[in-house]
This record gives structure tokens, C-alpha cells and sequence, in this order.
């Protein structure tokens, strides 16, 4: 009989962000290969992951702008 292991999404998601132990990653990575649904869960969320580190990383010219504006008044005592 098959030893069958469980994976929450939480642990999932710990996967693909290397947050697991070697043997649960290892265990991870065999359900990946057997289990289409968890390979393609895991492939959505490597995709996610992609998408939010390519994401705006600055703040847009209007929060800067009302940031200064505001450090100004504080400055001057407005």
C-alpha cells in the first residue's frame, strides 16, 4: 500500500518559497511529480510569485509628492 502524504496550501505555498525542511521539500517535490493538481498548483503559484516580484517597486509620483507636501507643513508649522 502507497504511503500517502498530505500537503495543506499553506505548505505549498512554504515550497515555493524554499520555507520547508530538506525532507518535506523533497517530499513536496515527489507529490509534484505524481500529482498533477499539486504540480499545477504549484507551478500557479511560482507564476504568482513571478508576477509580484516584477510588480511596481516604488511609490507612484503622487504618494511622493504628498508625502514631501506633508513634511513641508510639518516643517514650517502649517
Amino acid at each position: 500500500m502507497p504511503m500517502t502524504i498530505n500537503f495543506t496550501k499553506n505548505d505549498l505555498t512554504r515550497y515555493v518559497y524554499n520555507d520547508l525542511t530538506a525532507q518535506q521539500s523533497n517530499q513536496l517535490l515527489l507529490a509534484t511529480l505524481i500529482d498533477e493538481g499539486v504540480n499545477q498548483y504549484c507551478g500557479d503559484l511560482h507564476e504568482i510569485t513571478k508576477q509580484i516580484d516584477q510588480s511596481m517597486l516604488e511609490p507612484a509620483q503622487k504618494s511622493i509628492d504628498a508625502v514631501l507636501l506633508y513634511a513641508k507643513k510639518a516643517k514650517l508649522g502649517v
